[in-house]
């Protein structure tokens, strides 16, 4: 009987708890499932989300499981109490829940009986706080005044803690809405970025443990109208010279409605701004200037205006305009690298006067001879750079330099460079080697070169009436490395002529010296440098027999070139 009323005075969580004890050794309802993992609960908690049962783990496969939730007003077991009706695997949170705390029961029912497991008390529900009153603006909405900004009214949040920032607003759309920088107060004062823009403020409730953040945003006050406010002054493109037109920009102000301008041009006979003076009849964004201008300094005054009012400012002065003239220069164009094929020349052109400046324009050009007569332009170079070739090969280079503005032209020409030298340079001549006979090969062995890049030989074969150079003439058509002589070739010396194709000067081999007959004649090279012993032909050889004596001896002797023993004379 104690025990009874005593268990009717507790809580069910802890009632069940106790009869499960006292009951059965076990803890079970007669021989229930045993629980061997305690059911969890799973979910956000927060007002009007929904949590989710874990029935736990059982050492038997329950035939039916049923739930039960309890509400808890603190974080100890005694607080909790059923929720009506809350009898099923999950919860949807009210706002009874928010700022309390949650515990779920699981009983395990089998063939046996029933066993009943409680989870832990879970941590407390927040609550979402609601607006109910959104923030209110007050204050005018006009440049430099201060606006303020109310919390607005919430209900579900206890103790609020609020934030604040301020936007500006391109329209009444939220999305054309960007945050102030470090507008974060509950006031603000208005700027030159918001004329012609609407302003608004968002209040957000700060999360604590007790409630979750939230948002609400106050309605936009009214576009804000501005008279004009500058932000950059006019500025004058253009040349300050004769007949040049100036162009004046508006300048950048904050106005709404947008502004207007208008535009008076000014002459100013020094910079001191009080000697300027406007120009009759120049109202508009440009100007030409005139003769009467010339040294003289060019402003323009630019006003802006809406329904608000007006702003007048002025650009800053021109240089002082000038009178034209055709370009000049007395300098001499200077042409600097190296004179020898391959290499780049450069020019560079100093000195020139005129106005407007003019635009230099520059064309090379090839001279044969160093008096700069007989000089014709390079197709295309028209750079400050030009590359030599092997064409400018004992050339002279120079550059005829031109400035022109829409007054004129002027020109100049340079001093021609010294001669164009081969960047390829002859090391060791040619030679050629072969039999002096009509129908027998020649070959060529080319010169040897410094400075040639991927070399490709060209050859002439020359026939020479005498060892005298100047009668040496081309033979038409031999232009390979081998030769055959021909009868033309009769009673006449051969050579080569060779060179590197478009890289340098040609160079000879030494003149044979002996004449092509139609006759065998021993193998001939020139000049006898790297000999080749060998002989195709045997030349026919007559030998001569001479008597030679020693008192009374006589002796006689056969050979090709003939001469006595020692001590014998020649009879």
């Amino acid at each position: 009987m104690k025990l009874r009323q005593l268990i009717r005075s507790m809580s069910k969580p802890i009632a069940l708890t106790l009869m499960a004890t006292f009951m059965t050794p076990s803890g079970a309802l007669a021989a229930g499932p045993t629980n061997t993992a305690l059911p969890t609960i799973a979910g956000t908690l927060a007002v009007g989300q929904t949590v989710t049962a874990g029935s736990g783990i059982w050492d038997v496969t329950p035939s039916s499981i049923s739930y039960q939730w309890y509400r808890c007003s603190t974080a100890a077991l005694v607080s909790c109490a059923q929720i009506t009706g809350a009898t099923t695997s999950a919860l949807k949170l009210v706002a009874a829940d928010g700022g309390n705390y949650l515990q779920l029961q699981v009983t395990a029912l089998s063939a046996g009986g029933g066993t009943t497991a409680a989870t832990a008390i879970s941590g407390r529900v927040l609550v979402q706080p609601l607006a109910t009153v959104i923030p209110v603006i007050t204050g005018v909405a006009q440049l430099g005044s201060t606006l303020t900004l109310t919390s607005g009214t919430w209900i579900d949040v206890v103790t609020p803690m609020y934030s604040y920032k301020w936007q500006r607003c391109a329209s009444l759309e939220i999305s054309s809405c960007t945050d102030i920088p470090s507008a974060t107060n509950s006031t603000y004062t208005i700027s030159v970025s918001e004329i012609g823009r609407y302003i608004r403020g968002v209040v957000t409730v700060v999360a604590t443990a007790n409630n979750l953040t939230a948002e609400s945003i106050s309605d936009a006050t009214s576009r804000l109208n501005a008279e004009p406010t500058l932000i950059t002054s006019p500025e004058i493109s253009g040349l300050a010279i004769v007949d040049e037109m100036l162009t004046s920009t508006t300048g950048t102000y904050n106005a709404f409605p947008v502004a207007t301008y208008t535009y008076q041009w000014q002459s100013c006979t020094t910079i001191e701004l009080s000697t300027c003076t406007p120009i009759s009849g120049a109202l508009q964004a440009t100007y030409t200037l005139l003769t009467v201008d010339i040294g003289k300094f060019i402003r323009v005054m630019v006003t802006a205006t809406n329904n608000l009012g007006l702003r007048g400012t002025p650009s800053a002065l021109t240089t002082v305009v000038l009178g034209t003239s055709v370009p000049n220069t007395s300098a001499l164009p200077v042409i600097s690298g190296i004179v020898k094929d391959r290499q780049v020349l450069t020019v560079s052109s100093t000195g020139w006067t005129g106005t407007p400046i003019g635009v230099l324009n520059y064309q090379w050009q090839r001279c044969s001879a160093m008096s700069q007569v007989e000089c014709i332009d390079l197709k295309g170079e028209t750079k400050t750079s030009y590359t030599l070739n092997f064409d400018d090969v004992n050339n002279f280079i120079r550059v005829t330099v031109k400035s022109t503005n829409r007054v004129g032209v002027g020109t100049i020409v340079s001093a021609n460079t010294s001669k164009i030298m081969y960047a390829t340079q002859l090391q060791t001549a040619p030679f050629v080697i072969g039999f002096a006979q009509v129908g027998q090969k020649w070959s060529a062995t080319p010169g040897t070169w410094v400075g040639a890049e991927a070399p490709k030989f060209g050859y002439q074969w020359q026939n020479c009436v005498s060892f005298d150079v100047a009668t040496c003439a081309d033979i038409t058509g031999a232009t390979q490395p081998d030769y055959i002589a021909q009868t033309t070739d009769i009673d006449k010396y051969l050579r080569v002529k060779n060179w590197i194709v478009s890289q340098s000067s040609v160079a000879f081999s030494d003149i044979v010296p002996v004449k092509i007959t139609t006759t065998p004649k021993t193998l001939i090279q020139t000049p006898v440098i790297n000999p080749k012993p060998a002989v195709i032909t045997k030349p026919v050889v007559k030998k001569t027999t001479i008597t030679c004596i020693k008192g009374k001896l006589v002796k006689k002797v056969t050979a090709v070139t003939p001469k006595c023993p020692a001590g014998y004379k020649k009879k």
